[in-house]
């Protein structure tokens, strides 16, 4: 008995649909005496389907050309859609077999397995920070063209002055502060 099915439009002539309900459980012997085993743990695998039948077309070049575009869908690993019996969709070529025989003069015999795929949302997001550099930034004062510097632990007039071309004395005459106690989150004037 002959049926037909429609992968992503291209129609076959399907003999055998066979839909596998497999899995994996796992299992871990016990050491002591007749202990047998253990099972933790069941992993079902993807839904998938096997199918048999006949590729035919009115020329034997748009049997090829129907052969060639499988192998295509098979080789990129193409999501399709399989309307038989069952509809499924998310589906990709798992393998495809194309055989001749006496039987069928008109075109090929084929099996193919066909399994769903589950797409995954990737959880990452990208998030933009923008990039400061506190601390070590010199803002100027648009009104008067002053620079200044945030101080963050560690600094001195020394570090300061070497860092931004002046002299210590210089910033001691431009800054209230002793050299020994400067405050941390201040802005130092340095320019």
């Amino acid at each position: 008995m002959q049926g037909k099915a429609n992968l992503q439009g291209e129609l076959l002539h399907v003999t055998l649909e066979n839909y596998p309900n497999n899995g994996t459980v796992t299992k871990h012997p016990v050491e002591k005496e007749g202990g047998g085993s253990i099972t933790d743990h069941v992993s079902v695998d993807p839904k998938s389907v096997s199918i048999k039948g006949i590729l035919t077309r009115n020329t034997n070049e748009e049997v090829e050309t129907l052969i060639s575009q499988l192998e295509s869908w098979h080789k990129a690993g193409t999501l399709l859609q399989y309307e038989g019996r069952r509809i499924m969709s998310n589906v990709v070529i798992e393998s495809f077999d194309v055989d001749t025989d006496s039987k069928n003069q008109n075109g090929f015999s084929f099996s193919m397995t066909l399994v769903k795929i589950q797409l995954a949302k990737s959880s990452y997001q990208k998030s933009y920070k923008p990039v400061t550099n506190e601390g070590r930034k010199q803002t100027k004062n648009p009104n008067t063209g002053k620079k200044y510097h945030l101080v963050r632990k560690g600094d001195t007039y020394w570090g300061c002055a070497r860092k931004y071309g002046t002299t210590v004395k210089q910033l001691e005459e431009w800054n209230p502060w002793p050299a020994r106690v400067i405050p941390i989150g201040v802005k130092m004037r340095v320019g």
